[in-house]
């Protein structure tokens, strides 16, 4: 079978059917085309999977796990039914009320009762057909549902973890059949039971996804994720109270993110190490005590944007992809890495930066990195230009320096040359005229034109597309 000409990759948690979808409208060409229309996901004849792993360009282990059948029995339940395992009955779809409507998104675990929140928006599911009220989730239910996901992707080759969700499944049917619906009223902490709901648990589980997580709460108090301590000034951090409109401004933020990745091709590779950008390429280097603070900004812009892309950042990795691992966190960070909120303060510096970035075109930072970092020495032609010095190998590396703090807005913790301090660059940055100035930024211009250009789209090889790519 011919190959599709665009072949988007499959999404993390992505089921089948919505990978098909998103093939054939890359395509446009009709999902029927790609997979037949009653389709759940499961139980997919050989002879369609071959098909369409050969359209998408995938191999069978990839389209395989697009499918319940890459769970064992103890989730996508036995026989041809697909009964007692935490499998929904055919009939029962689930999805979230924040994001299906507008972007079509799915999860494959949503198919199944380990799922009842979207923990990509952070609120329950509702049922297919149902009133899309968007209702915040319980921390405690986000906190299981976690737990779940990584046992369900345990149990494919972990018979304890099998065992376990075996038993938590065994233990919400029978306390779905034996409620005490005075016992849920008196119960503040749980989300909405429906009783009669809750009472249909039998070889399927209940419909209804609030009363699903109010059962996994009442069932799953032993539960735990296996999480290192942290130290002591991050507990501190996560523990800040942050309010209901911090909250809501951390969703509304990361949905802006998102517009921007989608309509703009925003990505983490766009930030630079220091956030804001200054506004102009001739303003005065940074003050050296201004670091730590942009860098935060910087990786709490880097995690939302990985965020937005279905990542699952930590603050450890957006900090290494920076080159600024080591700093210490922040109320702002823990805030986004935990999605409790986000203070006023810290949305308008971070606006402030994407609004900077959108405006300066969206540089490829991580390429300007990785680029400069190969270069230790300048060529002789520029040493010949600059102010004769004592120290040629110490001047090569102020200049170096420079060239790097200008062209990946970073400090130099993050460079090459991670003992020079910030001031003493800072100083070069005072003493050297106007005309050095220019040779130095010609220089850098260089330096990442020799070796991005051939990396530069034909439509974009032009004299605009390249002074908009480097400055």
């Amino acid at each position: 079978m011919t190959v599709l000409p665009v072949r988007p990759a499959p999404r993390p948690f992505e089921p089948l059917s919505s990978y098909a979808v998103r093939l054939a409208d890359a395509n446009g060409i009709h999902r029927t085309r790609v997979l037949p229309r009653y389709r759940h996901d499961i139980d997919i004849p050989q002879r369609e999977l071959d098909a369409l792993a050969s359209l998408g360009g995938l191999d069978e282990d990839a389209a395989r796990r697009l499918t319940m059948n890459r769970y064992p029995l103890a989730i996508r339940g036995h026989g041809i039914q697909r009964r007692h395992g935490w499998r929904h009955h055919f009939d029962v779809t689930w999805l979230c009320p924040a994001c299906t409507p507008t972007t079509g998104r799915t999860d494959l675990l949503w198919q199944t009762a380990l799922m009842p929140v979207c923990l990509r928006c952070r609120c329950y599911l509702v049922r297919a057909g149902a009133v899309h009220t968007v209702t915040p989730a319980h921390p405690r239910v986000l906190e299981l549902a976690e737990i779940l996901r990584d046992l369900a992707e345990a149990s494919i080759d972990q018979p304890r973890a099998r065992g376990i969700l075996y038993r938590l499944r065994r233990r919400c049917q029978h306390t779905a059949n034996n409620l005490d619906p005075a016992h849920i009223e008196a119960s503040q902490d749980l989300p909405t039971v429906d009783i009669t709901a809750a009472r249909r648990w039998g070889a399927y589980p209940s419909p209804h996804p609030s009363t699903v997580a109010a059962l996994l709460v009442m069932c799953g108090r032993r539960l735990v994720r296996d999480r290192p301590q942290r130290p002591a000034h991050a507990r501190a951090h996560q523990a800040a109270q942050f309010t209901p409109d911090d909250r809501a401004r951390l969703d509304w933020f990361l949905t802006r993110v998102r517009h921007h990745v989608t309509k703009d091709g925003l990505h983490p590779s766009h930030i630079p190490a220091l956030l804001p950008l200054p506004l102009s390429d001739d303003a005065p280097a940074r003050r050296p005590g201004q670091w730590l603070s942009l860098t935060r900004a910087a990786t709490a812009l880097h995690m939302l944007i990985t965020q937005a892309l279905d990542g699952d950042p930590s603050p450890q990795e957006s900090t290494a992809a920076l080159g600024v691992t080591g700093i210490p966190t922040s109320a702002l960070i823990d805030g986004i890495h935990t999605g409790t909120g986000l203070r006023h303060q810290d949305a308008e510096l971070l606006g402030r930066s994407l609004d900077a970035l959108l405006t300066a075109g969206l540089i490829d930072y991580q390429r300007r990195r990785d680029t400069l970092r190969a270069v230790t020495r300048l060529p002789s032609s520029t040493t010949r230009q600059l102010p004769p010095g004592g120290d040629h190998a110490g001047l090569d590396a102020l200049t170096l320096g420079w060239i790097w703090t200008r062209f990946t807005h970073g400090p130099m913790r993050s460079s090459p040359w991670p003992h020079i301090p910030d001031r003493d660059i800072h100083t070069f940055d005072t003493r050297i005229d106007p005309e050095t100035r220019l040779v130095l930024h010609n220089v850098g211009q260089q330096l990442l034109a020799d070796a991005d250009l051939l990396t530069i789209p034909a439509a974009r090889a032009t004299f605009t597309g390249v002074t908009g790519s480097y400055g």
